[in-house]
């Protein structure tokens, strides 16, 4: 490592670094981990070579570009064209229905639903290893049939993908091109966003809740431990009915 030069990372990253800005730029950041972590045990190395190479590389003004998303009033529409007998349609559904994301869901399995909450287990939920605890979702009733549709894959795994593993999100990506979708399944977790706002059917607090967002400064998460589960299940069960085609007697609901 005391041989690398700022050159040499510069070299690495230029091709991406002004195509692929958000990837150059945590391929930088991990560089700066490797060569601090190096040092910290006594590496000859020195990490301000990582810096001067940002340096030469010059700054990229980048404008983020937001995941396509399904406007919420097409929801329903997009629903009922997926298919129950279709593993990654299936997929999609449960995805619409539980609002969680794709790691989460492509890994599902039956063993992990008791009663009418399903538990997403911590290695499958976002964020830093360690950080994060298991994550409760409470499912509406429409959400509980799609683990008897998933049955008749014949495995515990409810979306199984080629050789019997789960789902990969190509797959998913793929299904949704097929039906001339151009929104991601990323995108289900923001439609329900904006059917929150503009309905207003639930609280802040519980509609972060429910798509797994931390609320509040630690101190507060210290004291404030309650998981919402049962204002989130009312909510859920109002974006059921919506995304079926039942929301006729839905009521604002200040969850």
């Amino acid at each position: 490592m005391s041989a690398i030069h700022q050159t040499d990372i510069k070299a690495a990253l230029q091709p991406i670094w002004r195509s692929k800005q958000p990837t150059a730029i945590k391929a930088l950041r991990r560089t700066m981990i490797v060569f601090n972590e190096a040092k910290g045990v006594g590496v000859p190395c020195d990490p301000f070579v990582v810096e001067a190479a940002k340096r030469m590389l010059g700054i990229v003004r980048h404008e983020p570009t937001h995941i396509v998303a399904t406007p919420w009033q097409e929801i329903p529409a997009l629903y009922a064209r997926l298919r129950t007998d279709i593993s990654s349609h299936l997929c999609l559904r449960w995805m619409i229905l539980t609002l969680v994301r794709a790691d989460g869901c492509k890994g599902a399995r039956v063993s992990e639903i008791d009663g009418d909450v399903w538990t997403v287990p911590a290695d499958r939920v976002k964020g830093m290893e360690g950080a994060v605890t298991d994550f409760r979702v409470p499912l509406s009733a429409e959400a509980l049939l799609i683990p008897d549709a998933a049955r008749s894959f014949g495995l515990d795994l409810m979306f199984p993908g080629r050789g019997d593993r789960a789902l990969s999100s190509t797959a998913l990506e793929k299904a949704l091109n097929e039906m001339d979708e151009a929104g991601r399944p990323h995108g289900f977790r923001s439609s329900f966003r904006d059917w929150v706002q503009d309905i207003e059917a639930a609280s802040y607090e519980v509609a972060e809740t429910i798509l797994g967002h931390k609320i509040g400064s630690r101190v507060v998460r210290a004291y404030a431990r309650s998981d919402l589960l049962e204002r989130r299940r009312h909510v859920m069960e109002a974006w059921a009915r919506f995304v079926t085609g039942h929301a006729q007697n839905v009521v604002s609901l200040k969850g």
